[in-house]
């Protein structure tokens, strides 16, 4: 390591002896390195639904429609005030055939949607306007959409608010939006975002959503979009001490050529900002310090792998006998079919024991011991590239998060790519679900898996020109180190130590120094060069 001196895993100029003792006084008050406090709770264990629901009042025949010209079998109920829209629906029901089941809302009408619901892939609700029916219906609805079924529900504002997870009363809903307070109809007035926020002041943990009428509000999976002729879906989370009411408003998609963000929303996002608003602000003004205490990380910025580094990897888990290495991907597939490449390059170059692991359970990540049980005895973990928010909705806060940073307590090594770079850090960069612009995502920032504090890192850095979104960062949270990497290259850390190998650069933004308008922002030091992360010093090599 290029590090003048190495003292407890500890690397820094002979010159910081004095400041050495110092900074480890800081992090044994701020907590050690790899101290487990990231919480359970702290996350929504429920991520995602399985299949798709579709609300709104006074839903008109074009927004209908789509959901009867599906190749599903379907089953269409309706009410006593469904005529004109039954009227102007014929024709697509005619030309479906024996697929749609029609049926009329009378009595016995939840053993008839029960039966539908397990025969049928749509389930359509048309003019519910008794609330207490609703309920009646509620579980054949909920199963259904559990084994990933398409429930339309075009009801009453009462049936429609119900369907949250607290009412605009604040009493309980039926919860199929989870974590939410559904609004309709919402004019989007400030009046009416007052009404909202009125709720949400007392249920803080739940994310407003306000459906215009005409409007429907579509839940697919994790993500929430307009359908409908005209209006917009609005949604709200209330403002705290630190942070302003956060507010967007959605709608129907036009255009191939619109931004995501104007017509989608991931709700997982959201509610994660929304209980975020209520802890403790993050990432804290005076952070720990980044040091590694025990074991090794390895930080890749993407693209190609620097020659060797993986052999370097398997080397320091304890060689291609002894080591116990485990693959994570970052996937947002439930499932994975076959053995990932990585696992496949190890077994082929002679690694006796490589696994891989994979949920989207935080629940099974928690609690599964037989999917818990390589980590125990791991002595490496590599992170595979993707989404980062992945691997944060996967593991934060669970059992299998603590098993990861005991490798480290070990002596053990982490290392990973792209995604898998940025997912070591504490403070999460770049993890928004919708696009990957913005380098901060409002309720994924905590997210982080916490193997190095105190810094924000990136990746693909110069390739994809992402310079300004760091300094942007700084701005926002200048207590951190921002770390951005160039592809094909890595940062090796032990202690506070960074070596640099590859064939690019590493990125260093410290806010402690001055910014000139004339000149950059950061530091840029190629391989062989070293950086002390706790001093924020460069340690030999340095060029820019």
């Amino acid at each position: 390591m290029p590090c003048t001196l190495q003292f407890m895993d500890r690397c820094l100029p002979l010159r910081s002896v004095t400041v050495f003792i110092s900074v480890l006084l800081l992090s044994a008050g701020a907590g050690m390195a790899q101290l487990f406090d990231e919480q359970y709770e702290h996350w929504p264990e429920n991520l995602t639904i399985h299949g798709t629901i579709v609300v709104g009042t006074d839903l008109t025949a074009e927004t209908i429609k789509p959901f009867l010209q599906q190749e599903a079998k379907s089953a269409l109920f309706h009410g006593n005030e469904a005529a004109e829209l039954m009227a102007d629906l014929q024709l697509a029901i005619d030309q479906a055939g024996d697929r749609i089941t029609v049926v009329p809302i009378s009595a016995g009408i939840a053993e008839r949607v029960a039966d539908s619901a397990s025969l049928s892939d749509v389930l359509i609700l048309l003019r519910v306007d008794d609330a207490a029916m609703m309920e009646r219906m509620i579980e054949p609805v909920r199963k259904m959409i559990a084994r990933g079924g398409v429930v339309v529900c075009d009801g009453s504002p009462a049936v429609v608010e119900m369907l949250g997870a607290v009412k605009p009363d604040g009493e309980p809903g039926l919860g199929l939006f989870p974590d939410c307070v559904l609004a309709s109809p919402f004019f989007g007035s400030e009046e009416a975002k007052g009404k909202l926020l009125g709720v949400l002041a007392t249920h803080r943990r739940n994310v407003g959503v306000g459906i215009a009428p005409g409007t429907a509000v579509v839940l697919s999976g994790r993500k929430l979009q307009a359908v409908g002729e005209e209006g917009a879906v609005t949604t709200l989370l209330m403002a705290n001490e630190h942070l302003p009411i956060r507010t967007q408003s959605i709608t129907p998609q036009r255009s191939l050529n619109q931004l995501p963000e104007e017509f989608l929303v991931d709700l997982t996002e959201w509610r994660r900002d929304a209980i975020d608003r209520t802890l403790p602000p993050f990432p804290p003004e005076v952070p720990c310090v980044p040091v590694v205490e025990k074991g090794t990380l390895i930080i890749v910025g993407g693209g190609d792998m620097p020659g060797g580094l993986m052999d370097q990897f398997v080397e320091l888990a304890g060689g291609k006998e002894a080591a116990r290495l485990v693959f994570i991907p970052c996937e947002e597939s439930e499932e994975i079919s076959g053995t990932p490449g990585t696992v496949s390059e190890w077994q082929r170059s002679g690694v006796a024991h490589a696994i891989f692991l994979h949920t989207k359970d935080r629940k099974r990540a928690d609690t599964d011991e037989a999917f818990l049980t390589p980590l125990t005895d791991a002595t490496g973990i590599w992170f595979g590239g993707g989404r980062q928010w992945n691997l944060a909705d996967s593991y934060y806060g669970t059992k299998a998060h603590k098993l990861m940073k005991e490798v480290l307590q070990r002596g053990g090594v982490i290392g990973g790519s792209s995604a898998g770079a940025s997912i070591q850090a504490r403070y999460l960069a770049r993890a928004t679900p919708i696009n990957n612009i913005r380098i901060m995502a409002p309720g994924y920032e905590r997210g982080g898996l916490g193997f190095l504090s105190g810094v924000a890192i990136d990746q693909h850095f110069s390739q994809r020109g992402r310079q300004k979104d760091m300094t942007q960062l700084m701005a926002r949270h200048p207590q951190l180190l921002g770390i951005g990497i160039d592809e094909n290259t890595a940062l090796i850390v032990k202690g506070s130590c960074a070596e640099i190998v590859g064939t690019g650069r590493v990125h260093f933004y410290d806010r402690r120094l001055p910014v000139f308008p004339d000149r950059p922002d950061y530091i840029a030091l190629p391989a062989g060069s070293g950086y002390d992360l706790a001093e924020r010093s460069v340690l030999q090599g340095a060029s820019q």
